[in-house]
């Protein structure tokens, strides 16, 4: 594997697997621009947007506007990519803010595509690039995410790109150029700007920068040798870092009022960040996701990953164990092994270290997205280096089309999950009917848009005479910015309703058990995906008014009783 890594030059076939790539880019911007709209408004999202609001006025009212400094618990966060959503919207007006931030979504999306392109084509060449490129185009988790996750989608792609600079930082030791290092620090920069998380890329450069001044003077046997390279590794770690520093800074107004001490109490406090407590399915238990084992990750990744890639990327660690304990320290090898190692700990460090500290976790490995990049660049590395030590030109060829195969089946169910392709999971499980119930699918509040459309099509194929004239009240687990986006104007919160509060309609989808409310109702609308069902809604209006409040929302009606027996009618008789 080591032999395959860091090619020094491009083989002429190589520039129609680039073309290949570039049109493969401009297909998935295409699919972005026809398809974000479509895309519900989650949870998370008018947090996100408020605060970069903030952090604009932070700037435009010279440093007066504090909003920023306090602003719930986003002030810990860098809001970069809220920053950037801010100056999007305003150039995007009069589009609606939410349906603006979901194009800025994909479009952030695609260069993370493009990013897992470069990584994979760094490491093992022009067809390795493309086929990442297209491992995680198709990728239904991370396609999914691209467009309302304004926190954990735009730190993957700086991830992503900052292992590309980092693997093209190690094939030109030990002289980087200013070039690469200044593009390092930009991606390094903007991955901290989104979470302080980011200071793994730099603990993983130093651990490079350590490891290749070891090697090196180790060779050289030589103590002038050592201060040398020491000396050219210290330029290198802190020129970097500062320049990710200040980077990091532009979009993080709290962190500017103390830059050398507050992004390290914020990562202090993240690592032990406990604010969201709840209980989730897992596996055949219903736990408090403090209560969740190391099991959990690997659990959600078993079964959200693709299997193509789950197969490879297994494969692939074995294989690069062995290839780096037995010539990762032969002088040939030595660059090869070190963008190996630090593919291999982007993947299993971050995930491990969560699990040792104990961090609560919750909503898949949504907080984990940014290791599917490196994920897939090493199920694209291991799956070329496989079919490429087959002898006969038949047997690769079959490979080939088996790997394309599974690759047309991946895009095909993606197809079949649109626009909830975060819900997906694979067929080791029994797909999404197999995972509900058991796993969290759905916990973002993607599905409700679509159900709101569901009731409003049922009312009007079944009340159509009153429905236009008609003054709804409905409840559900949903974020009042989706409510106002998705919901039409003779819809309204239960909560809006004079006198007695109670609703009309409920829709519920699985996150809390809210498909689960209102028992006695009869269900009118479901939101199906991959024979699994994500969210219901549920006609109220036949329940007594205590039942159709939220105090009433898991009573049962009484059942009437049971007409006695014939032998119970006898012992009556005879008493």
């Amino acid at each position: 594997m080591l032999s395959r890594l860091l090619p020094s030059t491009s083989a002429a076939s190589g520039r129609w697997y680039d073309r290949a790539a570039w049109v493969w880019l401009a297909g998935a911007l295409v699919t972005v621009l026809a398809t974000f709209r479509q895309y519900g408004v989650t949870w998370d999202e008018a947090w996100h947007l408020a605060y970069g609001h903030r952090i604009w006025q932070w700037y435009t009212s010279g440093f007066t506007d504090t909003g920023a400094l306090t602003y719930r618990i986003n002030y810990l966060y860098g809001g970069g990519y809220d920053l950037l959503g801010a100056i999007f919207r305003a150039i995007a007006r009069p589009m609606e803010g939410f349906t603006a931030i979901h194009l800025l979504g994909g479009l952030v999306g695609v260069l993370g595509l493009m990013g897992v392109w470069k990584l994979g084509r760094a490491l093992a060449g022009p067809r390795v690039g493309l086929l990442a490129l297209v491992m995680l185009t198709l990728h239904p988790v991370w396609w999914g995410h691209m467009f309302n996750n304004p926190k954990d989608s735009p730190f993957a792609v700086a991830y992503a790109w900052s292992l590309y600079y980092m693997v093209v930082a190690i094939g030109e030791l030990p002289r980087p150029s200013r070039g690469t290092l200044a593009k390092l620090a930009v991606a390094i920069g903007l991955a901290l700007s989104v979470r302080i998380a980011g200071l793994i890329l730099l603990c993983f450069l130093a651990l490079v920068l350590g490891l290749f001044v070891a090697h090196a003077t180790w060779l050289r046997r030589s103590w002038a040798a050592l201060a040398a390279y020491v000396r050219r590794a210290l330029m290198i770690g802190v020129g970097v870092t500062a320049g990710a520093w200040a980077v990091m800074l532009v979009g993080w107004p709290w962190a500017q009022l103390d830059p050398l001490t507050r992004p390290f109490i914020a990562l202090r406090r993240m690592s032990s960040f406990d604010a969201h407590q709840r209980k989730m399915p897992f596996g055949d238990a219903y736990l408090w996701n403090y209560d969740i084992g190391w099991e959990y990750l690997p659990h959600y990744f078993g079964f959200q990953t693709p299997e193509l890639v789950l197969a490879m990327l297994a494969i692939g660690t074995l294989w690069g164990v062995a290839a780096l304990l037995r010539r990762g320290g032969r002088p040939e090898h030595v660059r090869p092994a070190l963008a190996l190692l630090v593919l291999g700990m982007s993947i299993f460090v971050p995930p491990v270290y969560a699990v040792y500290k104990g961090s609560p976790l919750y909503d898949g490995y949504r907080h984990f997205l940014f290791v599917v990049p490196p994920m897939v660049a090493l199920a694209a590395v291991t799956t070329e280096a496989l079919i490429v030590r087959l002898r006969r030109r038949w047997a690769r060829a079959a490979a080939w089309a088996l790997t394309g195969a599974l690759l047309v089946d991946l895009l095909v169910q993606s197809i079949r999950l649109h626009p909830h392709q975060v819900v997906y999971f694979n067929r080791l499980i029994g797909g999404v009917a197999g995972a509900i119930g058991h796993y969290d699918t759905d916990y973002y509040g993607n599905t409700n848009p679509e159900a709101m459309l569901g009731l409003q099509r049922w009312l009007w194929d079944n009340e159509r005479e009153t429905y236009l004239d008609s003054v709804y009240y409905f409840t559900g687990c949903l974020s009042g910015k989706a409510m106002r986006l998705h919901v039409p104007s003779n819809f309204r919160s239960f909560k809006t309703r004079p006198g007695e509060q109670y609703s009309d309609f409920s829709v519920g989808y699985l996150r809390d058990r809210c498909d689960t409310r209102f028992p006695d109702a009869p269900q009118i609308v479901a939101v199906e995906r991959d024979g699994g069902v994500l969210n219901v809604v549920k006609d109220l209006r036949g329940l007594p008014i205590s039942h159709r409040t939220e105090k009433g929302a898991r009573k049962r009606l009484p059942r009437p009783e049971a007409a006695p027996s014939v032998s119970e009618k006898d012992k009556e008789a005879s008493g």
